[in-house]
């Protein structure tokens, strides 16, 4: 499951599980992105209420846009665990639109997006792998595609938020489980 020794939820205690119900998927099952903070549980609630925040919190950026954006940061980041989850997490979101865009995604293929989804994917890959050469200019191109403040700060949250997620999961090798992916806990 990982380079650590985790708690399944069958023997989790106390706060562990407490927690595990409340980050738990519709199924009942806890994905292994959260399954590895079981050592610590104060991870846990606190990867589990950026992650609620980022990607389920009312936002100017659709659920599918962040979904688009988590899949490609997690690309970009040799995250195959998160990239999978959330390209598989877009599918369920899309409901039958767009059919062919998560497997696209996951190919670096961004062909099918859309200008407004182009912008952000953009600055996703610059604020990803060349942090440290931000500059005002990158905002520009999300300006033009109609994205206000809110937008861009929710916008960065996300990518941040991968960037966090992506490192947790390949520095202690988490593994991607078996079944039904990109589930997410009723929030």
């Amino acid at each position: 499951m990982a380079h650590i020794k985790t708690i399944p939820p069958e023997a989790a205690q106390g706060e562990l599980a407490d927690l595990y119900r409340r980050v738990g998927n519709p199924d009942g099952t806890v994905d292994h992105v959260m399954m590895v903070h079981s050592v610590n549980p104060a991870a846990l609630r606190a990867h589990f209420e950026v992650y609620v925040a980022a990607m389920h919190r009312p936002s100017p950026l659709s659920r599918a846009e962040r979904e688009i954006v988590g899949t490609v940061v997690s690309r970009l980041n040799g995250c195959e665990y998160c990239a999978r989850h959330h390209a598989a997490g877009l599918e369920r979101v899309l409901k039958g639109d767009r059919p062919g865009l998560p497997a696209a995604l996951l190919a670096d293929d961004h062909s099918e997006l859309t200008e407004r989804e182009r912008a952000m994917v953009q600055y996703a890959k610059t604020l990803t792998c060349t942090p440290g050469e931000m500059s005002p200019d990158d905002v520009t191109p999300l300006r033009q595609a109609g994205l206000d403040d809110r937008a861009v700060h929710d916008l960065a949250h996300v990518i941040a938020y991968f960037c966090y997620a992506n490192r947790i999961v390949t520095g202690l090798g988490v593994e991607l489980e078996g079944g039904g992916i990109g589930q997410h806990p009723s929030v």
